[in-house]
């Protein structure tokens, strides 16, 4: 659907700030505020770590998309693709990477303190309860973003020409979306779990 539609839609949609970032902010900080309800109502259940994880996998995703803050900032120039803005303004810049490397070493000693892996994850597959189409929707929207914006090993930028910032903000934005469908799932999946920690 993100195809067809880059060609029609006006490329001020998919603008820093514009209409499509703004769309794709709310559902990563959504995601983030449902991870964290669900670890707090999940508490003490064997699912209540997996929340704790996707918590901070939303923060980051939402911190990107907010380059870190520079979307709060006035942008620095007009460009080709509307108006352009950098992380690399900030004075801050240079901890994001550790910021957010912490915030992965977390994530892995939660992973692994908690046994996810196997308490989680496994019976998710033994029960046929991963959403493996939303989950699938989200990868490759994200393969499809990230050569859309010239990182990959389709230039997309030569089909699409200016248009394709519309088709990498479209879907970026169905795939977050579609890892919150995923991730609500299965929240109220793992909520009919008795057993405790």
């Amino acid at each position: 659907m993100s195809f067809p539609l880059s060609f029609v839609l006006p490329q001020s949609l998919s603008w820093e700030n514009g209409f499509l970032e703004n769309i794709q902010a709310v559902t990563l900080l959504l995601g983030m505020v449902a991870a964290l309800v669900a670890a707090r109502r999940q508490k003490g259940s064997l699912a209540a770590p997996l929340w704790w994880i996707a918590s901070l996998f939303w923060l980051a995703f939402l911190g990107r998309e907010l380059a870190w803050g520079a979307a709060f900032l006035p942008s620095l120039e007009a460009g080709k693709w509307g108006p352009v803005i950098s992380s690399q303004a900030l004075w801050y810049r240079p901890a994001v990477k550790w910021v957010v490397g912490a915030m992965l070493l977390l994530c892995c000693y939660w992973f692994v303190r908690h046994g996810v892996w196997n308490k989680v994850i496994k019976r998710l597959v033994r029960e046929n309860a991963l959403p493996i189409f939303s989950l699938a929707i989200f990868v490759a929207a994200m393969v499809i973003s990230t050569n859309a914006e010239g990182h990959g090993f389709i230039v997309l930028q030569q089909w699409f020409d200016y248009q394709v910032i519309v088709l990498e903000e479209l879907v970026e934005t169905f795939g977050y979306m579609a890892l919150w469908l995923a991730q609500w799932a299965l929240v109220r999946y793992v909520a009919g779990w008795r057993e405790d920690i």
